[in-house]
């Protein structure tokens, strides 16, 4: 795949949204083919002037952006780049890359309301005598388990009851969570670094499995592995 330079941007004029009342700011995710590779560089993030990158490995940032016209104006350290906005409506977004035209939809399309978890599983194991091993699975009640096994600060067994603030937050993350589109297949997995199996089972029985390395984790699901490891971490667990 190409290197794509966007983003970045220092003008001191007001921004401009393209001569259009619609608002670029925003999760845009690349229209792609069946057969090409999906997850590298899979989308663009504009957020409060900042421009970002989205990929699996998480949000790149790139730097300030400002519109001229129909342009992007972007500043990266090697230079300063445009991207050409073709088209734009709160749904879509066309722009053209040193003359490749792409497809983006917007990321508001894939929220779910009636989407559901059911639980989450998450066996993790030590790579090199330094991560984490153990195995942790929460339902949709709260009701969470946690069996630390190397390296954790809890070794055994915990059952415990997640709170309502998180429970909630990790329901409306995984509304997010496009989970029904995800290939298990495609789910990268690096040579090295910590090694970790996720199953999800949800709306009525469905259910999901895969195995990454963290820094891998598909996009959309990264926030709730976050917080899950936050939460094990001021629990005194992980």
């Amino acid at each position: 795949m190409p290197n794509i330079h966007f983003f970045l941007f220092l003008l001191c004029s007001p921004k401009e949204e393209l001569g259009s009342p619609i608002s670029i700011e925003g999760d845009w995710i690349e229209v792609r083919e069946d057969t090409e590779w999906i997850y590298d560089w899979s989308g663009l993030k504009f957020e409060n002037d900042t421009a970002y990158i989205i990929s699996d490995f998480g949000l790149l940032v790139k730097g300030p952006y400002s519109i001229i016209d129909n342009r992007i104006i972007t500043k990266e350290f090697d230079g300063i780049f445009e991207l050409s906005v073709q088209n734009l409506t709160e749904d879509s977004l066309e722009i053209e890359i040193n003359g490749d035209v792409r497809q983006y939809y917007s990321r508001r399309l894939e929220y779910d309301k009636d989407l559901k978890f059911n639980s989450i599983s998450i066996s993790s194991y030590k790579c090199m005598d330094l991560c984490w091993e153990f195995d942790y699975r929460l339902d949709s009640s709260g009701f969470e388990v946690f069996e630390g096994k190397y390296n954790t600060q809890t070794i055994g067994l915990k059952k415990s009851k997640l709170n309502e603030k998180l429970l909630n937050k990790v329901d409306s993350l995984f509304k997010w969570s496009n989970i029904e589109q995800l290939d298990p297949e495609w789910v990268p997995i690096a040579v090295d670094g910590w090694f970790l199996k996720i199953d999800v089972n949800f709306n009525e029985n469905e259910s999901i499995s895969f195995s990454t390395t963290s820094f891998e984790i598909p996009y959309r699901l990264k926030p709730i592995f976050n917080l899950i490891i936050n939460h094990l971490e001021e629990k005194g667990l992980k």
